[in-house]
């Protein structure tokens, strides 16, 4: 029995990576001529960026209060946001992290090697021999790289984009992020009013129980009242921002009554007061825009353009 006949497709595949190889030699002479890397720590080291910088808590409350206003009319947005940051974010940036750490020993391995060829001997003038000698550099990176990686880094981005899809479709998976959100926002707040003397030794075992019966709870609620569920979890994270880093600003200015710290007074009494108001606030006022399903005034649009586009571009998965 005769075997079957592959076919060479060695030529097509040599074409690629000597395109490739090129257009990494490129980029590489173009970082090198603009200085990118230079540029980028000047950057870092601007001082309009340490003024932005300093600002930070001023912008987190700022972000709060849009969030208290008008989290719900970026939905889709929270969302994602949420699922990543609790369940794909540290996986995302792990792959990722290790696959630039060999990307950079492999380029640097490669630049090492550019640099010995080039004083031994002069590039050829034949444009078949140049092509594989790219194809043969490019060749040479990618088996430095682990193939294993660049598959890892590209399933964790599907499987993050998968799971935005899902949670912006509604059903079981918005549930579990909102769910999610709720409890873990919610249960410091409360754990820090219980007390459990006597028990003290069984502290990891109370926490459980405790976050069992807040998830309990909140699935109820999310599954029999998604608007209600969705504009608390949006207020209660509006409110944590403008209570933790509002607070750190008045500290700073020294508006905080009895001239306590920013954190003793979050803690305090007033402090969970305030937490709770905003909270309160802010769910009754987004549940009524998701009630009315009510839109904001073109002033807001306007305030709010980036936002509006990065929403439109989540939406489209």
């Amino acid at each position: 029995m005769s075997e079957v006949k592959k076919i060479n497709v060695g030529p097509a595949i040599t074409v690629p990576l000597a395109l490739a190889g090129r257009g990494g030699q490129i980029a590489n002479e173009n970082f090198k001529k603009l200085a990118v890397s230079d540029k980028y720590s000047a950057l870092k080291d601007h001082p309009t960026l340490a003024k932005i910088t300093d600002k930070a808590d001023m912008l987190w409350t700022a972000l709060g209060l849009v969030l208290i206003f008008h989290g719900a009319q970026f939905k889709n947005l929270f969302l994602c946001t949420q699922v990543i940051l609790a369940f794909c974010y540290s996986r995302v940036t792990g792959s990722i992290g290790s696959l630039k750490s060999d990307l950079s020993t492999a380029l640097e391995k490669m630049n090492e090697d550019s640099k010995a060829d080039a004083k031994a001997e002069p590039k050829p003038a034949d444009k078949k021999k140049q092509q594989e000698e790219d194809a043969a550099a490019t060749k040479k990176l990618l088996k430095v790289l682990d193939s294993d990686k660049v598959s890892g880094v590209a399933f964790e981005l599907c499987v993050s984009a998968m799971a935005c899809h899902m949670v912006m479709q509604g059903g079981l998976a918005k549930v579990i992020v909102v769910s999610h959100a709720l409890v873990k926002g919610s249960r410091e707040k409360i754990n820090a009013l219980l007390d459990f003397s006597g028990h003290e030794d069984l502290k990891a075992w109370t926490d459980s129980i405790l976050s069992f019966l807040l998830y309990v709870v909140f699935v109820s609620m999310a599954g029999l009242f998604g608007r209600l569920a969705l504009a608390l979890t949006v207020a209660m994270c509006g409110a944590q921002l403008v209570t933790e880093h509002g607070l750190r600003v008045a500290e700073g200015l020294g508006k905080i009554p009895g001239g306590v710290s920013a954190d003793a007074f979050a803690s305090s009494t007033k402090g969970l007061a305030l937490l709770g108001g905003l909270t309160a606030f802010g769910t009754l006022w987004q549940l009524w825009a998701l009630v009315a399903d009510s839109g904001m005034g073109w002033y807001f649009k306007i305030l709010y353009f980036p936002g509006f586009i990065a929403e439109g571009i989540v939406s489209l998965f």
